[in-house]
């Protein structure tokens, strides 16, 4: 990860090249209706410059009405013309570029989406996402990116009709006139003085867009980062579900105080890069100015020694001007989109993360009396940028239509033998085993598809109760309601305005539909719903019954076997009644498995972990 306030140095057309194939990508559309923008629009101010210049001779030489008539006509009609296509094309590219910026951002949370669990949980993938999604609209995002490449093709173009259109104006033209004024503009030596000044200009006016270009980088990091923890905290304020522990525990001042901090890093760095580009660029404009003076003068003396003609003034000094303005132009175009390579290439760099696991082919076989056996074999694991383990050569295997419970203390490595068991992770040292074969092996989709899962830390969406049961906008309606009578939440959903389809939960509406908001233990009886839906083989529950009172956790049990009957059920509990009702329990200390048996076993053992954790809680119940 590269540091904020540094830009990354690459090759400039390997950036180019990999952005234009963004861009083309996400529309591809886009770059021709953008190249007929800009052809339009670059041709325009030749036409007034040539035949403008060729209308006031016309006027000044007594030409004859009609053609003078002809050609206004000419340059009016042409304008015309060139004005419907500008205008068309710029509509047209507005809608172009509003799409790119929606399946860019599209393309970033797709791209989260599907990467490999134990990568997007790092902080610094998680740094790099925000930094593709606010680079990426810096500058104006990519859209300005092209708009700004195709501008350079079309400085280059201008510069070059701007040379030959000024060509005259260095032709020795035979007219008579003495003095040393007059000798001086007409010799060699006022040419190359007028075009040192151009370099000078386009030289002064390159390097302060380059230096702007660099604070403007340094400033936008800071505003990535910093914005990152501003927003965070400002949505603290706006989620109205942590409103009573703000209120209750007067944590107002604290959050405001954080958030303040982060947003006085943001002006800070406005403020510094404001006054860092207005000193810089004070001085690119002063040379601006002193070279337009001097073209004025330059032409304006030739016109006074009768060297060109009035027309010629306004071809020549526009030309002139032009150049000037274009070359410069074309330095500060090529230091700009550099310094947008840079914004980009955190896209880039987030779009050429490649996922880790091992990606296997083999299906899992169907099996309807759902027969599999599953194996911890040695396993060990730590998490990514730690070296401390927190399973410590676990072996285990998993009996087929059992239930089983598994406790411990906080920390003993209950949830991550689920996410292993789970594929979040990978194995460390050691493997895990699906009917004798490394579950690595298997095509991944068809293996999680053998697990129905409630995490301890599980969402509800801002969907239909039937979406969420479904998880999904497709579903059975009888499964949906055999799934919530099941998990003891039917009747609750019953009583609600729009019975599944009701919208759960305030953070998003539709319409003016107000989503309805449940306690913790309909959210987890929902969640409940969720996993015996998706009728998979192995249902794995962690902390199933932690937001539910003591009757609603008992009617969860009682008829827990009836929803689990022909399959095998895995589930975490500190709570050691509830594993009374289950086949085996494995108890974890430290990473290890300790101990494993039956209830009745375990109790028994008066110097056992599980023993003791029984009376700490059962003292409670008696």
């Amino acid at each position: 990860m590269k540091k904020d306030n540094e830009m990354k140095k690459l090759p400039f057309f390997a950036c180019f090249k990999k952005n234009m194939g963004n861009i083309h990508k996400l529309s591809p559309s886009y770059i021709p209706i953008a190249v007929i923008y800009t052809l339009t629009e670059r041709s325009m101010p030749f036409l007034y410059m040539i035949l403008g210049a060729q209308i006031v001779d016309m006027l000044l030489t007594g030409v004859d009405q009609k053609e003078i008539l002809t050609v206004a006509v000419i340059l009016v009609g042409s304008r015309m013309v060139l004005e419907l296509i500008r205008t068309a094309t710029q509509q047209l590219l507005s809608m172009r570029w509003q799409l790119v910026a929606h399946r860019k951002n599209k393309e970033i949370g797709s791209k989260a989406m599907h990467m490999d669990y134990d990568i997007l949980e790092r902080n610094s993938t998680l740094e790099l996402i925000a930094q593709a999604d606010g680079n990426t609209d810096k500058e104006g995002g990519m859209g300005e990116y092209l708009l700004r490449t195709l501008d350079l093709i079309g400085v280059g173009g201008s510069c070059i009709g701007a040379i030959v259109t000024m060509a005259g104006l260095f032709i020795a033209v035979p007219v008579q006139g003495e003095g040393a004024v007059y000798g001086f503009f007409a010799s060699p030596l006022s040419y190359l003085l007028l075009l040192g000044l151009l370099l000078a200009s386009i030289y002064v006016g390159s390097k302060c867009e380059a230096k702007q270009g660099k604070i403007r980088y340094s400033r936008d990091q800071i505003e990535v980062r910093s914005g990152r923890i501003y927003w965070f905290f400002l949505n603290l304020i706006n989620n109205y579900a942590m409103g009573k522990d703000i209120r209750i525990f007067k944590m107002s001042e604290v959050i405001r105080k954080k958030g303040m901090e982060a947003r006085g890093d943001i002006e800070n760095a406005q403020k510094q890069a404001i006054r860092a580009t207005t000193r810089i660029g004070a001085l690119a404009l002063l040379m601006q100015n002193v070279f337009v003076v001097a073209v004025y003068v330059y032409v304006g003396i030739k016109a006074i020694y009768g060297m060109i003609t009035i027309g010629e003034v306004t071809k020549y000094v526009s030309a002139i001007t032009l150049l000037q303005t274009q070359i410069g132009a074309l330095f500060a175009l090529l230091i700009s989109i550099n310094t947008q390579n840079s914004y980009l290439e955190s896209y880039n760099e987030l779009m050429e993360v490649k996922n880790q696991k091992y990606e296997g082919t083999l299906p899992v076989e169907k099996r309807y009396d759902n027969e599999y056996e599953l194996e911890f074999r040695n396993v060990s694991f730590h998490y990514p940028n730690s070296d401390r383990l927190v399973l410590k050569n676990v072996s285990f295997q998993l009996k087929m239509g059992q239930k089983l419970a598994i406790v411990g203390a906080n920390g003993a490595g209950k949830t991550t033998f689920i996410k292993l068991l789970c594929r979040l992770y990978d194995p460390t040292e050691g493997e895990i085993l699906l009917n004798g074969i490394d579950i690595r092996k298997y095509d991944y989709d068809e293996y999680i598809g053998l697990f129905s899962i409630v995490f301890q830390d599980y969402k509800i969406f801002s969907f239909s109760v039937a979406e969420n049961v479904a998880a999904g906008p497709s579903y059975d309606i009888d499964r949906v309601v055999k799934s919530l009578q099941d998990a003891g939440i039917y009747e609750r959903v019953l009583d609600m305005k729009s019975g599944i389809d009701s919208r759960l939960l305030k953070d998003q509406q539709d319409g003016d539909e107000e989503g309805i908001e449940i306690s913790g233990g309909e959210k987890q009886k929902i969640a409940l719903a969720r996993a015996l839906y998706r009728d998979a083989p192995l249902v794995i529950l962690d902390e199933p019954t932690s937001a539910l009172d003591p009757i609603a956790e008992q009617d969860i049990y009682m008829r827990f076997n009836d929803m689990v009957a022909d399959k095998t059920a895995v589930f975490i509990s500190h709570r050691m009644s509830s594993c009374r009702f289950c086949d085996e329990i494995v108890v974890f200390d430290e990473g290890r498995i300790a101990e494993n048996g039956t209830h009745d076993t375990l109790v028994a053992d008066e110097g056992g972990i599980y023993h003791r954790m029984w009376e700490a809680q059962a003292q409670y119940y008696v």
